[in-house]
């Protein structure tokens, strides 16, 4: 992400440094590792065997959704009360000092998903994508390069490789590599 302007208006900068703050509560795909440091009951699936990466998956699923929710409870804070129950309320954004009139935040949960870092908009990873996670950096580079140039059989032969599989699945993940990056 982009950093923030220091001319943008108080609104912009402060919806800026929202979308940024709730992205980085959202657990690394590419850290697993980072769960060792849980207790409680992620501690016990690990100890009970859970793949880790299913782990990551199903907390950054849930992680997701939450900050979706909370990005929409601060666009409408009123949602949940009845029609008239109060006046509605919405959020705005001023310097502290400045002096200018407060400006009304721009919609955080509508513009939220387009800045996952994943660039998958907040949806979850294929098992092609997780597998090509697992892969060593030197191998997902080469892919990557390969697929970037379009010279998508190749990749598939590599990707067969060092992933497995037939070379059919492979040129679909290969493809699917294709898609997210373009």
């Amino acid at each position: 992400m982009s950093t923030p302007a220091p001319d943008q208006s108080p609104a912009a900068l402060l919806h800026e440094l929202l979308l940024r703050g709730l992205w980085s509560t959202v657990i690394d795909e590419a850290a697993p590792q980072a769960l060792q440091r849980q207790g409680g009951a992620v501690a016990r699936l690990l100890a009970a065997g859970v793949d880790p990466h299913d782990l990551v998956d199903v907390i950054r699923e849930a992680q997701v959704d939450t900050i979706y929710n909370v990005a929409q409870l601060i666009d409408w804070p009123d949602e949940h009360l009845a029609p008239g129950a109060l006046p509605e309320l919405r959020l705005s954004a001023s310097v502290a000092h400045g002096g200018a009139a407060p400006q009304p935040l721009p919609e955080l949960h509508s513009c939220l998903m387009e800045r996952d870092p994943s660039g998958r908009a907040g949806e979850p990873r294929s098992p092609e994508l997780r597998r090509y996670a697992l892969l060593e950096a030197d191998v997902r580079r080469q892919i990557g390069a390969l697929v970037g140039a379009r010279k998508f059989p190749a990749a598939a032969v590599l990707w067969k490789r060092h992933a497995g599989g037939d070379l059919k699945a492979a040129m679909d993940a290969v493809r699917q590599l294709a898609g997210r990056a373009g």
